[in-house]
């Protein structure tokens, strides 16, 4: 009886690990953008967090085009001109 418990102790096991690689297979699925697009909310944080020219290394790396690369600075000048309107605002 106790060979027969490890064997079923084991395919349990296997099982769940199995049931855990499709979940968060499936979760990546569901949460990957399909068009490859990003956020300006992202692209700022990722600036933010590694400079632009190590975010664009990056972003080049894994694919991203020339399209998307503009679109991403454009997130980044757009950024930039809000920054320095609150500012006035908070300097007059």
């Amino acid at each position: 009886m106790g060979e027969m418990t490890r064997m079923i102790v084991r395919a349990v096991g296997a099982a769940v690990l199995l049931l855990i690689s499709l979940s968060s297979e499936a979760f990546a699925v569901r949460n990957h953008s399909p068009t490859g697009r990003i956020s300006c909310t992202e692209v700022r944080y990722y600036v933010a967090k590694y400079s632009a020219p190590v975010a664009e290394m990056y972003a080049r790396s894994q694919g991203a085009t020339d399209a998307q690369i503009e679109r991403a600075r454009r997130c980044l000048a757009s950024n930039e001109s809000v920054e320095t309107e609150r500012r006035r605002s908070y300097t007059d």
